[in-house]
């Protein structure tokens, strides 16, 4: 009961902290984005930044994946939190010309693919329960993208009162205190590790080695040979992999194209620019609301169908805005649509992860952040293809595109996917959260 009490602290702790954290992710975003505008006045400069935060976690991935593997993914963190609070402080005090503001975002891009990385190796390790990993993962994805919804307010806020230098101030703060969720997790990680391994000593010796093999005991520097290339195979691995995977590369790359043409069909929309603001804010807040839906019966389904059917209804939700522009079925679309989203956010990380061998866990959580933002700029590089006033068409196409294929992938998924299993009755280790509990 001790340690169950101590477990759900911790949880909450961690919560918190990548609320945080994901805050500081988004100010530091925007008001270096702002501040590129503002000291340069050339669009290059920002687009430009925007692409130094995606590139590192596609360039850096068999690198990152190899880090977090090797070491332990802990202190792995702990380091890159650290070092994210001293470069948004210095950024705060001398990042003015366009080459500092670049490498600034460069340098916090790849930190950031570091630490998403070294998150979804500890999920497995703190929650070794697939369906307690499902949950925690919704809490996480629900506070995740609240995060995202503060981190713009406040740096509007902040900006407007102090100027971009208060906001990366603050944002250096705010990674100084996800630090404080870095013990919090190293101690539950010896906890639950002694539980695990006095479990297993109760066993025969050959089962207990096994035990401690399969249930990841205390951490060792893992083989760290192949990198990316690893982490991708692996990733790729079986029929049902391979199937949900290809539906998801398919559909990120048509949505994006979408979100590219989006401000561009804002002017075709009734309420103009305004109204495509409230569809914004609709979709995060469909961001939110979305995990809670795996609460339910849809989290006793295979995660690989449950993630593309959610990928079909984001297509449905563009096709039905392009097709039809008028204000109240919008909103019903985007608020589902962003439900769907992260929806599809929760169950295809944990398809991916729940199952991963321990050792390579950094490697393929690495090549799942290089396939998805592979798939993100080669959508963005296609909607650059499209003319301004062809907006709505490529919308509708995009929608298309995306519905078809998760609806194929769907079916697909659904022929290969093993059927439901009962989760069986266990008792709770450190790292594990209760049936009906919350974590």
């Amino acid at each position: 009961m001790t340690s169950l009490r101590q477990g759900r602290a911790a949880t909450l702790m961690v919560i918190a902290a990548l609320l945080v954290s994901t805050v500081g992710d988004e100010v530091a975003m925007v008001a270096l984005a702002l501040r590129g505008a503002d000291r340069t006045g050339l669009t290059s400069v920002v687009s430009a930044q925007m692409l130094a935060g995606l590139v590192p976690g596609i360039a850096l991935g068999g690198v990152i994946g190899r880090i977090v593997d090797r070491f332990r993914a802990d202190a792995v963190l702990g380091v890159t939190l650290a070092l994210e609070c001293l470069i948004a402080a210095a950024a705060a005090a001398v990042a003015d010309g366009a080459v500092l503001l670049i490498a600034t975002m460069l340098l916090l891009g790849a930190l950031g693919a570091v630490a998403q990385t070294c998150v979804m190796a500890l999920v497995p390790r703190l929650f070794p329960a697939s369906e307690v990993q499902l949950r925690v993962n919704s809490l996480m994805e629900s506070v995740r993208n609240a995060g995202y919804i503060i981190g713009p307010l406040l740096v509007g806020l902040l900006t407007a009162h102090g100027g971009t230098g208060l906001a990366l101030a603050v944002d250096a703060g705010t990674f100084a205190f996800a630090l404080l969720a870095v013990p919090v997790i190293s101690r539950w990680l010896v906890m639950a590790g002694r539980e695990r391994t006095g479990t297993a000593g109760q066993a025969e010796a050959p089962a207990a080695a096994t035990a401690e093999a399969v249930t990841d005991g205390p951490e060792t520097p893992g083989k760290t040979e192949g990198g990316l290339r690893v982490g991708l195979t692996l990733l790729w691995a079986g029929a049902q992999r391979r199937a949900t995977l290809a539906t998801i590369v398919v559909t990120v790359a048509a949505t994006s194209v979408v979100n590219v043409l989006l401000p561009f069909f804002a002017d075709d929309i009734p309420g103009g620019t305004a109204a495509y603001g409230v569809l914004l804010a609709t979709w995060s807040v469909g961001l939110v609301l979305g995990p809670f839906a795996l609460r339910g019966g849809l989290s006793r389904q295979p995660t690989a169908v449950v993630a593309v059917g959610a990928a079909a209804i984001i297509g449905l939700s563009y096709l039905v805005t392009g097709a039809y522009p008028v204000v109240p079925l919008m909103l019903a679309a985007f608020l589902c649509g962003g439900m769907a989203n992260a929806v599809q956010n929760v169950a295809l990380r944990t398809h991916v992860m729940a199952d991963c061998p321990p050792d390579v866990r950094g490697r393929v959580g690495a090549a799942y952040g290089a396939t998805l933002q592979t798939s993100v700029a080669v959508g963005f590089a296609l909607a650059g293809l499209a003319p301004a006033d062809w907006a709505r068409w490529g919308i509708l196409a995009g929608g298309g595109v995306a519905f078809l294929a998760g609806s194929i992938g769907w079916f697909r998924t659904r022929a290969v996917a093993p059927p439901p299993v009962p989760a069986a009755d266990a008792a709770v280790a450190a790292g594990q959260v209760p049936e009906g509990g919350t974590p």
